[in-house]
């Protein structure tokens, strides 16, 4: 369970994390899923009028996301613009589609042991939208909140320098299981709550993050917890604790860059 005064804590932490960047206050990408409309609630609740949501339809956005996001703002009286970065997404496929390569198959997301059809063009998308995002926080002197929990970062669930680009992550210590349980707490609309996790990338509901990895959100979680805590692992499905370790160890360096030193 997550303690009752978490939300306060965060919001705390948001403040003085954005007064040390000499920042006058925050943007989120509201997605219409439940990370980003936890971290649009704390935003609004940390800096009132100084907090902006900012909705990024593309190709894999569906009318739902839009429908959800907005239901977000409305409940927490959140200001928000929408921009549509669908004609330039598809632009930039176009012009990438004519670059003279041959396309390699592969199996899973870099860095990850989570299986893709084509990455290179999903990640058109995430990288457009962290591109918009800065464009708009640095016109505005505002930074980007990141919206990346542990779950999805420990198992390298997002695009480097897409939706992994951010200045700070206010619930990148939470598991997906606490971001539902702080939802709640903070009062977050239930049909958000209660929405199925999915990547925002294909634009349909089957594209869900459960599939794709294999695993419950739950019982990874619970999982990895245990193993972070050296606890016995024996009273789990032994197929899901392998799976767990995989997806694990699979992005355990996904944010380190090697350097060459002298």
């Amino acid at each position: 369970m997550v303690k009752e005064n978490l939300s306060k804590e965060i919001q705390e932490w948001m403040k003085k994390e954005v007064e040390k960047r000499n920042a006058d206050g925050a943007l989120v990408g509201l997605s219409g899923g439940i990370d980003s409309s936890v971290v649009g609630a704390l935003a609004k609740e940390a800096f009132g009028e100084n907090s902006l949501g900012v909705m990024l339809p593309a190709g894999g956005t569906i009318t739902k996301d839009v429908e959800y996001a907005q239901k977000l703002a409305d409940k927490f009286d959140l200001e928000t613009i929408k921009v549509n970065v669908k004609d330039a997404n598809e632009a930039l496929e176009k012009t990438f589609h004519n670059i003279d390569i041959e396309k390699v198959e592969r199996d899973y997301w870099p860095q990850t042991k989570i299986p893709t059809p084509n990455p290179a063009d999903q990640n058109i998308q995430t990288r457009l939208r962290m591109m918009t995002l800065y464009y708009i926080a640095e016109k505005l002197n505002y930074v980007v909140m990141g919206t990346s929990n542990k779950s999805e970062i420990k198992v390298g669930y997002y695009t480097l320098y897409g939706d992994g680009a951010t200045d700070m992550r206010p619930i990148g210590d939470l598991t997906k299981s606490e971001v539902w349980e702080l939802a709640e707490q903070i009062g977050v609309p239930e049909e958000i709550i209660n929405r199925p996790p999915t990547g925002g990338c294909r634009g349909d509901e089957g594209d869900r993050d459960e599939k794709e990895f294999g695993i419950a959100y739950e019982k990874l979680d619970e999982i990895y917890e245990a193993i972070e805590n050296n606890e016995d692992l024996s009273k789990f499905d032994e197929e899901n604790v392998k799976r767990t370790k995989e997806l694990v160890e699979a992005a355990e360096d996904k944010e380190k860059i090697p350097t060459f030193r002298r």
